[in-house]
């Protein structure tokens, strides 16, 4: 029996370890059968195996003291985190989705709550300096793995899934593949000069002292490098340029020999590298590569800066009306609605992240939320130094990984995390805990008898097999239970979001709106997180529905009920949401429902008024209503909003147009054109509208002589010639259309005939 023990307890370890060293692979997981296929398989996957190893890991924590946390101050941080994002939930302007999320992100609480646990598996289970070798050098392999992919990309081998140039990989997002890479090259860095700087304290596991591995590991450092540079991702590089200076000056300072020359020349190359860019940044070999100037053009007067420094601005003051606790997770959406500023309307029209990981937490979690994850960097950076004027860590490893940290702290000023980031930063937390609560034989620390009973206590006590057993069983109930709900089901909805939009493009017109509710409908039955996610799409899909020709005005105004009906259903449940509000005034446009259109406009512009195009909606609707005077206002203050923005001055003018007031419409045409005559369709058609047929074939005279080939354009300018009394003309027109049209030939001897019979005025 005695020797059985220590073999059980050797295998709960191998278990675990196991199970831990085969999270760096989650990041190959795709699940193209699954709706947002780049994230809801990796999140799914790691929720799952981090559940499983979490029931063992109960057992093994009660039966053997090997496998408890031991005390840190880092740890202590990182329980104050979660419980201040834990508190911040019951005050959350949506707890339902501040807990669950939603496919796109796939994080809110209970992501937290996973990533969590992950943290305290790895540090109850990695108990060694060695142990986090061997898991880094795993992760190390996966990124090499990760980096091959990029090269077939470039190469053409593979597809980019964004488009461009912007190498992704299979994380689908060259932002969060750049993130992957800045982690794993300082990890390649650490086993490269780690030996160097060893000083004989620790003995390296994995001969890294080799030189053909460190030629080997100085070519992968390249590789990532390059791959690196080809997702563009600027925060990511800028973040490597400054953990990189960092640790050029730590080596500089703790380190002697070529190591601290080495430093010292590399320190000298980081500043250079930035100054010689600076000077050559507007010479044509920039101007040639799409990488190099997206950081050419990096300037406060940049299009996306002053939108980030907008974006920011928002969330500073969102957060100052709930500063203590936030908003709670997956709440910014809220705050961008509210404070929306016109400016944005170059941007995409909804941002649920502030793009700034720090103004992210302050409006999830408040002031509090924002200490308890600045915490955790503080934590670890004490702890770094502890364990190196400790000797417990060698001067290399404590710099590589203060700067990392510093890297990582860095580039999150200009994105926001994800699984991965978040799994390779919680990992490194791990890992300091593990060094600041091991001795240099890389045992367990344990605490002074007299210092801490407690933790004696709490370390030595061992639980009886049966009862282990029993909480272990309980333990795995639980499992059961939050596997269906957290992710079965989900598992499901995103499945029938896919199979719905596949259903949605066939070209088959026979039952597919029947088909397609039905299939939402079973996406809604499911009651997930995802169930928001279906209704957006049952509202978006509705665009095209409408648009198909080749279905039956009566399935049209089926589908459309039908989206009505959900969404009206979202807009009870989450009354906040200024989204969905916008997604059901469009439907309710769409069914030719004035009214109902304006109600939910005026709820969506009670929250946030800054957006123009709510005003847009509204004024339409208002038309619908034939309420001219009404539309007009409300694309006036649409205008008013953004003078600078286009489609307000176009939908302006448009609607003075039709309403007859030619002079107000010129007044706009001479002040943002510096003319009078705007030769633009949609002039021509309000024109037309109005019954201003001479002044819409005016507009149609410009424009084919623009564009003499289009034959579009002669057949609008023959109905304009016929409409304004010019019957000659017009036929002519038309039949030049048809001459470069052939296709166009029945449709415009039609048209000959009712300009010819009078029927066309």
């Amino acid at each position: 029996m005695v020797g059985y023990m220590p073999q059980a307890e050797k295998i709960l370890s191998w278990i675990l370890k196991g199970g831990l060293l085969a999270t760096p692979f989650i990041v190959f997981i795709v699940t193209r059968s699954l709706y947002f296929p780049f994230i809801t398989g990796k999140n799914f996957a790691f929720r799952v195996l981090v559940e499983l190893l979490a029931v063992v890991w109960v057992y093994a924590a009660l039966r053997y003291a090997s496998f408890r946390p031991r005390f840190s101050w880092l740890l202590a941080a990182v329980v104050a985190f979660i419980a201040v994002m834990g508190f911040a939930i019951v005050f959350s302007l949506s707890p339902y989705r501040s807990f669950w999320s939603n496919f796109e992100r796939m994080e809110g609480y209970i992501g937290l709550l996973h990533v969590f646990l992950y943290f305290l598996l790895l540090v109850s289970v990695f108990s060694s300096e060695r142990d986090w070798r061997t898991f880094f050098w795993t992760s190390v392999a996966a990124s090499v793995l990760i980096s091959l992919y990029g090269v077939l990309q470039l190469a053409g081998r593979l597809t980019i899934h964004q488009g461009g140039t912007r190498v992704d990989a299979t994380l689908g997002n060259a932002t969060y593949l750049a993130v992957y890479l800045l982690f794993h090259i300082f990890f390649l860095i650490w086993f490269l000069l780690r030996p160097a700087g060893n000083g004989g304290r620790i003995a390296p596991a994995f001969r890294e002292n080799h030189v053909w591995l460190r030629g080997l590991l100085a070519a992968v450092i390249l590789l990532e490098l390059v791959m690196l540079y080809y997702t563009a991702t600027r925060g990511a590089i800028l973040g490597l340029f400054g953990g990189l200076f960092i640790l050029a000056i730590l080596l500089a300072i703790f380190c002697r020999g070529w190591l601290r020359r080495v430093a010292l020349g590399g320190l000298g190359l980081v500043v250079l590298v930035p100054v010689v860019f600076f000077l050559v940044k507007d010479t044509a070999f920039v101007r040639s590569s799409e990488v190099l100037v997206r950081f050419a053009t990096i300037s406060p007067t940049e299009t996306t800066t002053q939108a980030r420094f907008t974006i920011w601005n928002m969330a500073l003051r969102g957060w100052m009306e709930r500063p203590i606790l936030g908003w709670g997770q997956e709440s910014f959406i809220y705050v961008f609605a509210k404070y929306y500023e016109p400016s944005l309307w170059r941007q995409e029209p909804w941002f649920d992240r502030a793009h700034n990981v720090f103004l992210d937490w302050l409006i999830a979690g408040g002031v509090l939320g924002l200490a308890s994850y600045l915490a955790m960097f503080a934590a670890a950076g004490w702890l770094l130094i502890a364990a190196y004027r400790s000797r417990r860590l060698d001067a290399v490893s404590a710099s590589v990984m203060a700067s990392l940290l510093a890297a990582h702290f860095f580039q999150n000023l200009f994105v926001f995390d994800n699984l991965t980031s978040y799994l390779l930063f919680f990992s490194v937390l791990g890992f300091v805990h593990t060094i600041a609560t091991t001795d240099r034989s890389d045992r367990p620390t344990r605490p002074p008898p007299a210092a801490a009973p407690h933790r004696r206590a709490f370390h030595e006590a061992r639980v009886p097999v049966g009862i282990a057993g029993g909480v272990a069983a309980l333990a795995a109930l639980f499992l059961v239970a939050t596997f269906y709900l957290a992710n079965a089901k989900p598992i499901r909805t995103a499945k029938s979001i896919l199979d719905a939009l596949k259903i949605s493009s066939s070209g088959q017109p026979a039952g597919k709106v029947d088909a397609l509710i039905e299939e939402f409908r079973q996406g809604i039955a499911l009651r997930s997180f995802g169930t928001m996610e279906v209704r957006e799409q049952i509202s978006q899909t509705a665009a095209f529905i409408i648009r198909d020709e080749t279905i039956a005005g009566q399935d049209k105004a089926k589908y459309l009920d039908f989206a009505i009906q959900e969404l009206e259903v979202q807009r009870r449940d989450f009354p906040s949401d200024v989204r969905a509000k916008a997604f059901l005034a469009s439907l309710y446009t769409n069914a030719g429902r004035p009214a109902d259109t304006i109600a939910v406009v005026g709820e969506a512009l009670a929250i946030g008024p800054g957006r123009p195009q709510l005003y847009f909606l509204a004024a339409e609707a208002y038309l619908n209503a034939n309420r001219h005077e009404d539309a007009i206002a409300q694309l006036r203050r649409a205008y008013e909003l953004a003078p600078d923005y286009p489609e307000a001055v176009t939908n302006l003018a448009v609607i003075l147009i039709v309403s007859g007031k030619d002079q107000e419409a010129g007044d706009l045409f001479e002040k943002h054109f510096g003319t009078r005559f705007v030769a633009q369709e949609r002039y021509a058609q309000a024109y037309l509208q109005a019954g201003r047929f001479d002044k819409a074939a005016e507009i149609w005279e410009r424009l084919v002589a623009d564009s003499p080939g289009d034959a579009r354009l002669h057949a609008a300018l023959g109905v304009a010639y016929a409409r304004s009394g010019r019957p000659g003309l017009g036929i002519s027109e038309i039949q030049k259309a048809i001459e470069l049209e052939p296709r166009f030939k029945e449709d415009g001897e039609r048209i000959i005939e009712d300009i010819r019979a009078g029927r066309l005025r």
